[in-house]
């Protein structure tokens, strides 16, 4: 919705002000709180040229009416349309209302409560045969992901869903040593993942979780994302771990020396953070770094035979590391 005199941009700064989500505007996109779910770190984008919002978490979106009216029926489900819009024009006139300018948020569920909702919701999901996809949301995922270089026996071995529900309809199960630990569902639509490619159940903590199968039997592979462990999989890589960024926490630390695991193979990104990341690891273990090419950053371009010859030198290196 248009007002005379105001741009759409104005609009959705002078209704962030009136409901305290912002002070001032930083830049032409910034991130917030989204207020319509228990929201904890800024999920929710607000673009200043647009005039737009949209919320990652929740995946509600609009100009800045629709996010008055949603706003006012969330402490009064029974205001009209005419009353929300009364208000929406008051907040733009810059006229003190007499409604509270803080929105009630809702009450914070409990971690128990939250798992218990993404094992539900993943669950939930129907089984699906990658191999013979039923659904054209399926089949144009399994398309997607052969571009990138994973097969349909990759998205059944990780046990890969759709959650018919744009723009993130691929959804994989966080599986720490076989533990549920909630789900990671990936775009694959490019504007969108300029923004945010992963979007992670409500309650997740990336701190306290390993992704993959880990113990002291055989050499483990670090990377820091769920796809670069996803392609050595596909490379025939089993032994590998995701941490979810380039320096592991003290609780993933934790896990891994419980395990008794001592030395670690640190495929990390190939950048300067990966860099660091290694030199961390290496303050908590012993460390042998991952022979990369230097044309490759991280392991979700790695080619089949590149790979092979990453892996062999790198267990080579391993293996005098040991000595």
């Amino acid at each position: 919705m248009t007002v005379t005199g105001t741009s759409r941009g104005e609009q959705l700064e002078a209704v962030l002000r009136y409901y305290g989500l912002i002070s001032t505007v930083e830049a032409p996109q910034m991130k917030v709180v989204c207020p319509f779910h228990g929201d904890i770190n800024p999920s929710m984008k607000v673009d200043f040229e647009t005039g737009d919002w949209y919320c990652f978490g929740c995946q509600e979106g609009g100009d800045s009416w629709k996010f008055v009216r949603k706003a006012e029926r969330m402490d009064d489900p029974d205001l009209n349309d005419l009353q929300c819009l009364e208000i929406f024009y008051a907040i733009l006139g810059g006229r003190k209302l007499t409604r509270s300018k803080k929105l009630h948020r809702q009450k914070p569920k409990s971690s128990r409560q939250l798992y218990d909702e993404a094992y539900d919701f993943y669950h939930g999901l129907s089984h699906v045969n990658w191999k013979d996809p039923d659904s054209e949301e399926a089949k144009r995922i399994s398309s997607y992901m052969r571009d990138r270089g994973f097969t349909a026996e990759d998205l059944q071995r990780a046990r890969a869903k759709v959650t018919y529900s744009e723009p993130y309809e691929l959804v994989f199960p966080i599986l720490d040593n076989g533990k549920f630990k909630g789900w990671v569902s990936r775009t694959d639509d490019q504007d969108v993942a300029k923004f945010r490619k992963y979007l992670y159940n409500k309650g997740f903590r990336r701190a306290t979780t390993v992704v993959g199968d880990y113990d002291s039997s055989k050499p483990l592979l670090i990377v820091e994302g769920f796809m670069d462990r996803l392609k050595l999989l596909h490379c025939g890589i089993d032994n590998v771990v995701a941490i979810f960024g380039w320096k592991i926490s003290d609780d993933q630390v934790r896990k891994l020396q419980e395990a008794g695991i001592t030395h670690v193979i640190s495929a990390l990104d190939n950048d300067e953070c990966g860099r660091k990341g290694t030199t961390y690891l290496a303050s908590k273990f012993k460390v042998t770094r991952f022979q990369y090419l230097k044309k490759y950053k991280d392991p979700g371009d790695f080619t089949q035979q590149d790979c092979d010859r990453m892996f062999s030198r790198t267990m080579q290196r391993y293996r005098q590391d040991e000595l």
